[in-house]
């Protein structure tokens, strides 16, 4: 197969995914049914699944070719590493890269999708973690689902 259709299948099957994705993503903001976390300094968090940061804070991403990653509001970024990038929903989309990923902002806002999610995010805000994975803060761990509330320590 063509190289370039290649990719153009695979962006065109993404973006279908990412519009319907919201319909069946609601749970990952209903706050009933996951633990309420509050922690100072740096949440790490690995796993698989859906994950949401809101707030004003920096996010360094380690992406694995596995997945997606979303991020609007950023102030600063770098991104070292290969993969698809686009422009979506008023973010920049990554799509299958591999390498890094920092995003710093005072209304950041970061969507993660994929089987091999590693982050970590400082400053303050709001963490949902959906599907199966660890988080640390504040010398706890524990497992996804949850929601965390994390500020500088």
């Amino acid at each position: 197969m063509n190289p370039i259709r290649g990719r153009s299948l695979l962006l065109g099957a993404v973006l279908i995914f990412l519009i319907a994705l919201p319909v069946f993503a609601q749970p990952v903001f209903a706050e009933s049914g996951h633990r309420k976390i509050e922690g100072k300094g740096t949440l790490f968090a690995a796993g698989a699944g859906i994950d949401v940061l809101k707030g004003d804070a920096s996010v360094k991403i380690v992406a694995k070719g596995v997945g997606l990653v979303w991020i609007r509001g950023a102030e600063i970024i770098s991104v070292h590493g290969d993969g698809i990038k686009t422009e979506y929903r008023g973010g920049t989309l990554y799509m299958g890269w591999r390498g890094r990923i920092e995003a710093s902002g005072s209304q950041l806002e970061v969507r993660i999708e994929g089987a091999l999610i590693e982050f970590l995010a400082s400053g303050s805000g709001r963490a949902f973690l959906e599907g199966r994975g660890i988080y640390r803060i504040s010398g706890a761990t524990g497992d996804w689902p949850a929601i965390v509330h994390y500020q500088l320590g």
